[in-house]
């Protein structure tokens, strides 16, 4: 069963909930906003409740697939497996043309169904960023896509920190390794043909997933 399930957990992390709620409300969120297919670039266009509502979505898909392996028995590992297959499928997705957004989100679902008590620490540092946002003045725009981005090391480092190295523990790794690729890779050629410092564009998405189209201007911040 652990091979049709890694595929299983693919195709429904490969749905979109950001890009559905999008078109019910008769909008292709690929051509609006950032054009990212994210509960970030979905609440720029239709607002903070819809946005909220197509994050959530993701979020629970990677939760589901993780559950669902667990309920059939199926091992950690290969839990493991359909969570990465799930965060693979949101950023690479068979629906899109292999372009997806970032699985912030269900990523965030998939560790929160892995290790509930270990997502604790990352969910507080998420939460300072997303306050920082809000509160300070003028508002930091930086914070939550570096933030986003730690929490899944975070969450591996508060594990390793009580029970020593788990498989649990690689899972988030690796999934910090998916999010970082899909930063640097999603629409890179268009980054480059600005002639931009190289090292810049690369620094700029890896730590803050913002494009150099973002960083003049020309698409905007989500």
């Amino acid at each position: 069963m652990d091979l049709p399930a890694v595929v299983a957990a693919y195709l429904i992390g490969s749905v979109s909930f950001p890009w559905l709620v999008a078109w019910w409300h008769g909008i292709d969120l690929r051509a609006v906003g950032s054009r990212k297919l994210g509960g970030s670039n979905l609440a720029a266009v239709l607002g903070v409740k819809w946005g909220a509502v197509g994050g959530l979505l993701d979020a629970a898909k990677g939760a589901l697939v993780v559950w669902a392996a667990g309920a059939f028995g199926l091992s950690l590992e290969t839990q493991i497996l359909c969570a990465l297959a799930a965060v693979a499928g949101q950023m690479w997705p068979i629906f899109h043309d292999l372009d997806g957004g970032r699985a912030n989100a269900t990523g965030w679902g998939a560790i929160l169904a892995l290790d509930l008590f270990a997502s604790a620490a990352p969910a507080i540092l998420l939460l300072v960023a997303v306050a920082a946002r809000f509160l300070v003045k003028p508002a930091p725009t930086r914070v939550v896509p570096l933030a986003a981005l730690l929490t899944f090391l975070v969450w591996s480092a508060t594990i390793y920190e009580v029970e020593g190295m788990t498989p649990a523990v690689v899972a988030g790794v690796l999934i910090f390794l998916l999010v970082l690729i899909r930063r640097l890779s999603a629409d890179l050629g268009q980054d480059l043909a600005t002639s931009a410092p190289l090292r810049r564009v690369l620094v700029n998405r890896a730590l803050y997933d913002r494009s150099e189209l973002q960083e003049r201007g020309a698409v905007p911040l989500t």
